[in-house]
């Protein structure tokens, strides 16, 4: 359990603005054809009403400053869906050159009922949305394939015959998937979000510290609460985030997007 436990940032600030911090991962032992190739991941957005445009330019100004190689989205863009429209009309001047994929958050199953309108909104953007599906991709010869797995709380998340089995030389597997829970499939890098870091954060303990969530749902079960770890086999980066949902601050958790780069 000691991956639920993280140690305190010294911030304190209300959310909405979008501000955060370029936390910086390195992927070692990626295959050769990966080396070199840099992602962007970001979560947890959590556009408000009160998020100005401003706000947003300011993010994808971050973010296209990075030039990603490949941009990654965890979900939870907005609590409404006139909030992530906004967002998504931004992003959509991003070009990274493999692309940019998304998953559900479950706080889009909520603002999107039917999620086929959100997946149209996201792909006017140039952002495929996956729920459970895979996409592979083409890189130096050999193969990055995507997978991306449907939110936990309202949705029905699988990746059964999203990626191969077994990694081989010319393939690299990735799941993104909202919630840091146990995939029902082996991977190489598995990227998620939702915890916000622990969002509160005191002397290394946090609500997921506490496992408060499994007072809700007894089938949740976070892996880690924020950080690159070392799991059965595969690496987990679970993002810290920028925003929150319900309660609008931040204490001990800085909000992040990261940048990682395969060596």
């Amino acid at each position: 359990m000691k991956c639920l436990f993280s140690k305190p940032d010294n911030y304190f600030a209300r959310c909405g603005r979008l501000n955060c911090a370029v936390r910086e991962w390195r992927i070692d032992g990626a295959p050769a054809f990966l080396r070199g190739l840099r992602a962007l991941f970001i979560s947890d957005t959590h556009v408000l009403r009160r998020t100005t445009a401003a706000d947003i330019r300011a993010l994808a100004d971050r973010a296209a400053a990075l030039a990603p190689d490949l941009l990654l989205l965890g979900g939870d863009y907005a609590d409404r869906a006139e909030d992530a429209l906004r967002l998504f009309e931004v992003l959509s001047e991003l070009k990274p050159p493999l692309g940019a994929f998304g998953v559900l958050g479950n706080n889009d199953a909520e603002a999107w009922p039917d999620v086929n309108d959100l997946r149209k909104v996201m792909a006017r953007a140039g952002v495929q949305l996956l729920v459970n599906e895979a996409a592979t991709l083409p890189v130096n010869g050999g193969r990055l394939i995507l997978g991306g797995v449907d939110e936990h709380k309202l949705g029905r998340p699988d990746a059964r015959g999203l990626l191969p089995e077994a990694s081989a030389p010319d393939a690299y597997r990735v799941l993104l998937s909202h919630y840091p829970c146990p995939p029902n499939i082996s991977c190489d890098l598995m990227l998620s979000g939702h915890t916000h870091g622990g969002q509160f954060n005191l002397l290394g303990l946090t609500p997921f510290s506490i496992g408060f969530e499994r007072l809700f749902r007894k089938d949740i079960r976070a892996m880690a609460v924020a950080g690159l770890h070392e799991m059965s086999g595969m690496k987990l980066l679970v993002s810290k985030g920028i925003g929150a949902s319900r309660l609008q601050w931040r204490i001990g958790v800085r909000p992040e997007i990261d940048w990682i780069s395969f060596d």
